[in-house]
């Protein structure tokens, strides 16, 4: 009778620990704002290191999935997209409406985001010792799949590393990563780095916080 009754209350454990597992993924499911890709992504001019060009990826990807959309993978966008058997996008060739909304329809996507990112770094003298400057410019185009429309753009918004920033303003609270410290002659990448986080962030703020 023992054994039973503890096999019992086992069970009733067990049912419950899977339930408390389940229900942060259904809150999230609940609360998502739709499924979202950032693909394909197009580097003006082939400009940003590697490392630069994750960050700059990362950063977006950062902002929509804390402002609550469910991410889809970067690998399964890539191989969608390839599958799909279209080309890549370039600066003055973007991808056609056409395109991206097969390319989401494909996917599972509630909307396409396309970014062009265009970095610049530089050396300037400063006092008595060199400087390096970056600036990156962004694009964000945001499509919805259902709707066949683009739902969402900025142009050309443009940070510095070394400029004056208000977090909060500009949405980079919403950031998992912190801004990247730099080092003011140093090498390029990591001001790079800080440069595209703070202009994803100002490119994502009105997708955001849209009634601010």
């Amino acid at each position: 009778m023992n054994a039973t009754r503890s096999k019992s209350v086992f069970a009733a454990l067990a049912a419950m620990t899977l339930w408390a597992a389940a229900l942060p993924m259904a809150l999230a499911q609940e609360k998502s704002k739709g499924a979202i890709v950032v693909y394909p992504v197009v580097y003006s001019r082939n400009t940003g290191t590697e490392t630069s060009r994750k960050t700059g990826v990362r950063s977006v990807e950062e902002v929509l999935q804390k402002a609550g959309h469910t991410l889809i993978s970067s690998t399964v966008a890539a191989n969608t997209w390839r599958r799909l058997g279209f080309p890549m996008p370039e600066t003055d060739k973007p991808a056609p409406l056409k395109d991206i909304v097969r390319f989401g329809k494909a996917i599972k996507a509630h909307y396409v985001v396309t970014p062009v990112f265009d970095f610049h770094s530089r050396s300037i003298w400063v006092d008595l010792g060199p400087k390096t400057v970056s600036t990156v410019i962004v694009d964000i185009v945001i499509t919805d799949v259902e709707q066949n429309k683009v739902v969402y753009t900025r142009e050309d918004v443009s940070a510095r590393d070394d400029e004056k920033f208000d977090a909060v303003k500009a949405g980079l609270d919403v950031l998992v990563s912190p801004l990247v410290s730099i080092v003011s002659g140093g090498p390029k990448t990591p001001h790079e780095q800080r440069a595209v986080q703070i202009a994803v962030a100002k490119a994502l703020r009105d997708w955001v916080r849209p009634a601010e």
